[in-house]
């Protein structure tokens, strides 16, 4: 009863107040102030693709097989605590996995399901090519200057929507014999 009581005294409270408040007359002033124009980009654009392949040629042009890096995927799923992983390639292939507890993740661990596409650099060159990439409502790529490869990619596959989103990086590549 006291909450009836106090929630009716709060709502009529407010009403009163609403109710006595002043209309603001807005004044015009002699200039109008502009309103910068919206931007709408939607993606991918074709820039997107030029700049894909454009990147994708570097990085097989330095015909790298064998390097390490960080790799941190942000995401609205599990093993987010574990990142960044550090990833060992050698031969195009993953030799090895380490999560940011300095645990080894398997090759073949269920949970590591969600990132191991993004494992080498030809894997994530073939995941923004891939539709799901391509018709990303939002799309931004970064790529390392020297190698080509995509250093941070931040999509947003449906704008509308909630825990779509994807963020990847790639961070302290190095190549290795």
């Amino acid at each position: 009863m006291r909450t009836t009581t106090y929630l009716i005294g709060t709502i009529l409270a407010l009403m009163l107040m609403s109710a006595c408040a002043r209309p603001v007359t807005v004044q015009p002033t002699a200039t109008p102030t502009p309103v910068p124009a919206t931007v709408i980009v939607n993606t991918p654009t074709p820039d997107i693709g030029a700049e894909l392949a454009r990147n994708q040629a570097t990085w097989q042009k330095n015909n790298i097989r064998s390097y390490r890096y960080q790799l941190t995927v942000g995401c609205f799923c599990m093993m987010n605590a574990t990142m960044p992983i550090t990833v060992a390639v050698r031969d195009g292939a993953v030799v090895a996995l380490t999560d940011a507890n300095g645990v080894t993740v398997a090759l073949d661990d269920p949970g590591a399901g969600f990132f191991m596409k993004y494992t080498t650099i030809d894997g994530i060159y073939a995941e923004l090519a891939s539709t799901w990439f391509r018709e990303a409502d939002k799309l931004t790529i970064t790529y390392d200057p020297t190698y080509g490869f995509p250093s941070e990619i931040s999509a947003d596959f449906i704008e509308m929507a909630a825990d779509d989103e994807l963020y990847l990086s790639v961070s302290e590549f190095t190549p290795s014999e």
